[in-house]
């Protein structure tokens, strides 16, 4: 007889209270729980409105994404044990009220902290609310009856100023107190005008305030039985609940998909430094394991999940994989041919932008104009480079991680739950994950059928006959520019 999971035991029975369930890996954390640990209790959800929806209508939304089909499938009902708590980490105390923090305070044994806003861009008093949440929800899990394990999700590069980061607390760039104090205190004008003296070498404020949220967990949650998991670059799934699911286009995802579609031309990074991505079915996995482990340690344990050492892949490599990907299963809306490189020196990166992106835009736009149409490019390829600026820091530096705890964490679980909670990313076949990434882009971003693929590859084609020509058109004109310039002098 095999062995049985230790992870679906340790949550039979237990009641969960997850803040950032709506976002990205909140979603696989809730179907994960609910289709591997059938007999867990209950899920608190922690939802906001947003964008003119109630907390209601948002959670409802939450089911309907494709994530969850195979939950249905299964004939599972997530509403059966999954509950909406109103509330907002914006908010002071998470905005929830007393009857509410009296069930939670009740009944909450498991705490799964991974609300986070991933905004690179967003201002210092936004980023600061996340770490005023962690404070208030460190006080608030004091006072849980039953409390099991607190988790908290980080980043890997929550201490990226260090070019060796070990899986222990660092000292913050500030203390939680003093940046909490100053939000209060300064307007958001000032506040916006001084935030680079504050990040100082930190390339963003997403970075600098999990840092110092960190730095909460290990003093306001000293007594508590705390964990945390820094995930790197978390991408799209690789296995579950189905290869290739992405419900957004930040980050390396938007690069690859405006890559894919023709859009974007240039990246500013290393081509031979490790792209630190990191599956988010596997970061679940990780998460739910790491909450597991917790209940056994007497101290507060840290995981950098970073992927394995001996299985890694450059920039340049992850890029051509993409491309090669791209061809198998293209998009119907590819507006022109991939032409994306990698580029390490950032004034040759400014110089392509320039002319491959700008410039492009002007173009279009002045088209759109004359067809009296509404303009759009020049605004898309301003936010696109700005993303492309943003992420350089983390295409250009290289950083060396200790993932010690995550090893031990994978040797110290048994063999089912190996492989009901998988995350060793020793033997993944980078091509075959990129080939599933492509595609989930195609289905799940671009909601394009696979019975369109034919279209789109003859639609490939012509773009690649036309691409090529009118470089020979372009290089050709050169030529007859400078021949006739040497003849006029020599």
């Amino acid at each position: 007889m095999g062995s049985s999971s230790q992870i679906k035991e340790f949550f039979k029975n237990q009641t969960v209270f997850l803040t950032g369930g709506s976002g990205f890996l909140g979603k696989i954390l809730i179907e994960k729980l609910l289709r591997e640990c059938e007999d867990i209790k209950k899920i608190y959800v922690l939802i906001r409105p947003k964008k003119e929806k109630t907390p209601e209508q948002r959670f409802q939304d939450l089911f309907s994404y494709p994530c969850f089909d195979l939950l249905k499938s299964k004939h599972i009902n997530p509403l059966q044990k999954v509950s909406l708590v109103h509330g907002d980490c914006n908010e002071p105390f998470l905005g929830l009220t007393e009857q509410d923090v009296a069930i939670l305070l009740k009944e909450t044994t498991c705490v799964i902290h991974a609300a986070a806003n991933v905004k690179f861009d967003q201002p210092l008093k936004e980023a600061a609310y996340y770490v005023r949440a962690t404070r208030d929800l460190l006080e608030l899990a004091k006072k849980m009856l039953n409390l099991r394990v607190f988790v908290f999700v980080s980043t890997a590069f929550s201490n990226c100023v260090h070019s060796h980061i070990t899986e222990q607390f660092y000292e913050p760039p500030m203390k939680p107190e003093k940046l909490l104090q100053l939000v209060d205190i300064l307007d958001d004008d000032t506040l916006q005008a001084i935030t680079p003296q504050f990040l100082n070498t930190w390339p963003n404020t997403y970075v600098y305030t999990k840092s110092i949220s960190e730095n909460l967990i290990k003093t306001i949650g000293a007594d508590l039985p705390i964990t945390i998991v820094r995930p790197a670059i978390v991408i799209s799934t690789i296995a579950e609940p189905m290869p290739g699911w992405i419900d957004n286009f930040y980050g390396v995802v938007g690069i690859s998909a405006g890559a894919a579609l023709g859009v974007i031309r240039s990246m500013n990074a290393n081509p031979n430094s490790r792209a630190q991505l990191v599956p988010v079915d596997y970061v679940s996995n990780c998460v739910l394991a790491a909450a597991w482990k917790r209940e056994n340690s007497v101290t507060t344990t840290i995981y950098n999940f970073v992927g394995h050492e001996n299985n890694q892949i450059t920039w340049g490599q992850y890029m051509k994989v993409i491309e090669q990907q791209g061809w198998k299963v293209p998009s119907e809306k590819v507006l022109w041919y991939f032409w994306f490189k990698v580029r390490k020196n950032r004034l040759w990166h400014k110089f392509c932008v320039f002319f491959l992106h700008t410039v492009t835009a002007y173009m279009v736009d002045f088209v759109l104009l004359c067809l009296r149409r509404p303009t759009l490019a020049v605004e898309k390829y301003r936010r696109l480079n700005t993303t492309l600026d943003l992420l350089a820091y983390f295409g250009m530096k290289s950083w060396k991680f200790d993932d010690r705890n995550v090893m031990e964490l994978w040797n110290d679980m048994n063999d089912a739950d190996k492989i009901q909670f998988c995350f060793n990313m020793e033997n993944i076949d980078f091509i075959d994950y990129g080939y599933h990434l492509v595609r989930g882009a195609r289905s799940y971003l671009f909601n394009e059928s696979l019975d369109t693929i034919p279209k789109a590859e003859r639609r490939l084609r012509v773009l690649c006959v036309a691409h090529y020509t009118l470089l020979g058109v372009f290089w050709y004109i050169l030529f007859k520019f400078i021949m006739f310039f040497v003849s006029l002098f020599f």
